[in-house]
């Protein structure tokens, strides 16, 4: 409420006393009623974008590891001695599969994920002779491996085996590990699970 003072000259003088109500517009106690500072926005905001491309890039990785390069660590020495146990392998999934690649697959009787190395695609007729020796269509092929091949006693495959387009034939580099096309014969692309491009040595994991 607004009271009228007399002063000394006669004059009336406007004031307001003490027990006025605050104004409606006037901030609350511990109120200032500014704006954050531009520099704090600003930081907020790098801040935000930084996350956010970090999250770009952890989904790309992330599809890329899944569509296009795997991750295995080989467990035994069939593959002994380009792949030994422990090794960590990066796979490749989109080149085309020839032969001589080593691939990662999975066992078609066991599902177990193996490593072996691809001695025929397509039609061809495999042998093996009782020397040790593999005939792919009367051929002796090209091969790095000095191990001598012999037959998987407990396996049910005979031999000529014949195979047909879209099959391939798997081996073991060391050939004494019978666990490969000489147990459970041809396989398809739909066993496959990548081309084996980089080995890294981690013995015994």
């Amino acid at each position: 409420m607004t009271n009228n003072v007399v002063s000394e000259g006669g004059k009336e003088l406007s004031g307001k006393t003490g027990s006025d109500p605050p104004e409606e517009n006037a901030p609350e106690e511990g109120e200032t009623g500014k704006k954050p500072p531009a520099k704090k926005r600003k930081k907020r905001n790098q801040t935000a974008r930084f996350f956010i491309k970090l999250g770009i890039i952890i989904a790309v990785l992330g599809i890329a590891f899944t569509a296009v390069l795997g991750i295995h660590i080989n467990h035994g020495n069939g593959m002994y001695p380009f792949i030994m146990d422990g090794d960590l392998l990066i796979t490749y999934k989109l080149d085309p599969y020839m032969v001589e690649d080593a691939v990662l697959y999975k066992d078609p009787e066991t599902g177990e994920e193996k490593v072996s190395r691809i001695a025929a695609k397509d039609a061809n007729n495999i042998n093996i002779t009782s020397m040790g020796q593999i005939l792919i269509n009367e051929y002796v092929p090209l091969e790095r491996v000095f191990y001598v091949t012999m037959p998987d006693e407990t396996s049910e495959i005979e031999y000529p085996y014949q195979m047909h387009e879209g099959e391939y034939f798997l081996l073991n580099d060391f050939r004494s590990k019978t666990d490969d096309s000489r147990a459970f014969g041809k396989v398809t692309e739909d066993e496959f699970l990548g081309k084996v491009v980089f080995v890294f040595r981690r013995r015994g994991i």
